[in-house]
């Protein structure tokens, strides 16, 4: 429970500067650019409506914010608010577009949508094939989430099988410079699940997550010195 509250906490990292898209018109264009620089201002009231032009127009890093927003309770917004229906309803096919170009960061927001509702039913399928595609794609966030699917089979199921899989995950996760990949890395390794136990393996795991800012990496060094 504490893993999935820390990634809903960690939504935010889908925020990436914004790519090569398909967008509409110049003006639509401008409108997103404004509402970026205003929501990178942290002015979420002014860039709400313009981000929520530019995600109906088909800009997907638009709607991005956009959900940050919601989510987050920026702007206003009580914390998870309106979860259902529009913005997010609409916003769907901009990221199954964006995913099918080869964004993988639009992927791995489509599989955090179908595993907490928001916008679509939950869909246990559709939300594995998006983190698939996400993690495939080079995106950390994707992979640390398959990561710890398979890390609760691991631990909470007893299945073997696939504690070396959540190795394998969070390993690529953290490779691809998602600091919480690198933790949860840590935590298999302090632990001895589908690795050999190393301390100081994953004590170095844990600084390279706390020095990239995982406030849980920070408080596991403190308690293996502790543990000494």
């Amino acid at each position: 429970m504490y893993r999935a509250i820390s990634a809903l906490l960690s939504l935010s990292v889908l925020l990436t500067p914004a790519t090569a898209q398909n967008r509409p018109s110049s003006i639509d264009q401008q409108i997103y650019l404004h509402g970026r620089a205003l929501f990178n201002q942290k002015k979420y009231v002014e860039a709400m409506p313009l981000l929520g032009n530019a995600c109906a127009s088909g800009t997907w890093d638009a709607c991005d914010m956009l959900t940050i927003m919601y989510v987050a309770g920026l702007g206003g917004l009580p914390r998870l608010s309106s979860m259902v229906g529009p913005p997010f309803s609409t916003a769907v096919p901009v990221f199954e577009r964006a995913c099918e170009s080869g964004e993988a960061v639009a992927c791995s927001h489509l599989g955090y949508m179908y595993e907490n509702s928001i916008g679509v039913p939950e869909n246990s399928a559709k939300r594995q094939v998006f983190y698939s595609k996400g993690c495939d794609g080079g995106d950390g966030f994707a992979c640390m989430k398959l990561g710890i699917e398979r890390d609760v089979s691991c631990s909470v199921m007893k299945s073997a099988s696939d504690c070396p899989v959540a190795v394998s995950l969070y390993a690529k996760s953290c490779d691809l410079g998602y600091a919480q990949g690198c933790q949860l890395l840590g935590t298999m390794y302090h632990r001895g699940a589908g690795v050999d136990r190393d301390d100081v393996r994953a004590e170095a795991l844990f600084r390279r997550a706390c020095n990239a800012g995982d406030e849980v990496a920070c408080k596991e060094i403190e308690n293996m010195r502790k543990e000494r």
